[in-house]
């Protein structure tokens, strides 16, 4: 089979590698139908992040799939149609049971396209093994369109855990939300599901005027993230991946609000911690634990309350992906689709 491998900034390249098979019987081999770039992916090719140093490897965690064999234990049925976990996860250890299986007790830090924790392939690749496929795979139903769900995997599920999640949790039925973007799609999610299911207010900041033009379409108030930020929100979200607009972030809740930031800084960064203590900010950092994430938002996919394909910035054919995502304008969310066989 070919897959996507990453060669250094700004290159990609087709490679022909060995088919992948059932290992375990748990397993479960998908072909893509459609997949996408995670916001790191973007900024991985972009060299905007220094994870050069690791190429070559297959690069890619984001794909709606269809079932082409399972082993001997797996629930799922050849010819579903399923959207596929970025992480690796067993699904039965105590991490996985209470919602966290990105730091799955047996295979934290382990994912499709980074070599983490082993070598599991890539979501641009034309046959993935999944493992604990009846765990880490959500059969979607006919009703919904996949090709727009590509990003179900990740960025998309990471709408509900910044926002809804905190709202349920904390007990917020009207709340103001700040969504601060910069990285790509991530933001546009996120304000996305808030604005269509928080019940409240969502106001998105950035300096890019395709993004906030996408934010005001999917519902949320839009405003240019370098003039004033209030400071009374709820929830803000920082997907930004810079240190000084993470600190408006931090800055904008009201005491005991909640700041979620699902940036990668890579190097340490200045917080306001004084500004933290006196107003008793909870601040969280860290991956997305995307499965348990995924129904809600299916759910609401398909009753039309969100609607994914505002957010995608272009649909693509497999092969234009080494020239789309090594050009100038790969766009905020471009997704490649590969012929159903």
């Amino acid at each position: 089979m070919r897959t996507v491998t990453f060669v250094g900034p700004r290159e990609l390249r087709f490679d022909d590698v060995e088919d992948p098979s059932i290992v375990d019987p748990t397993d479960a081999l998908v072909r893509p139908i459609s997949a996408t770039t995670c916001d790191l992916d973007q900024w991985t090719i972009q060299e905007k992040v220094p994870l050069s140093m690791m190429a070559p490897f297959q690069i890619g965690h984001e794909c709606v799939a269809r079932v082409i064999e399972v082993g001997s234990e797996c629930t799922l049925n050849v010819g579903d149609v399923v959207s596929v976990a970025w992480h690796i996860a067993c699904g039965t250890c105590e991490r996985c049971k209470a919602g966290l299986p990105a730091n799955c007790k047996k295979h934290s830090g382990s994912q499709y396209g980074l070599p983490l924790r082993g070598l599991w392939g890539s979501t641009f690749s034309e046959l993935i093994r999944v493992p604990y496929a009846s765990y880490n795979c959500l059969t979607l139903p006919g009703t919904v369109d996949p090709i727009h769900l590509a990003s179900l995997s990740d960025n998309l599920a990471l709408g509900w855990e910044t926002t809804i999640a905190t709202c349920h949790k904390e007990g917020l039925t009207n709340p103001e939300i700040a969504v601060f973007g910069g990285t790509g799609s991530i933001g546009l999610y996120v304000a996305q599901v808030a604005a269509a299911l928080a019940g409240g207010r969502v106001v998105f900041y950035d300096d890019d005027l395709v993004r906030l033009a996408v934010a005001e379409k999917v519902g949320a108030e839009v405003r240019d993230i370098n003039g004033p930020i209030d400071n009374h929100y709820d929830i803000a979200v920082d997907a930004t991946c810079d240190p000084e607009k993470l600190r408006k972030a931090l800055v904008s809740v009201r005491p005991e609000g909640w700041v979620n930031s699902v940036g990668i800084y890579f190097a340490d960064v200045e917080i306001p911690m004084l500004s933290l203590y006196q107003r008793g900010v909870n601040f969280h950092n860290g991956k997305g634990h995307a499965r348990p994430c995924m129904d809600p938002i299916v759910e609401a996919v398909a009753t039309g309350t969100i609607k994914p394909e505002l957010v995608t910035s272009g649909v693509y054919d497999w092969e234009q992906i080494p020239e789309i995502l090594t050009g100038e304008n790969p766009g905020h969310k471009p997704i490649f689709t590969l012929p159903d066989a």
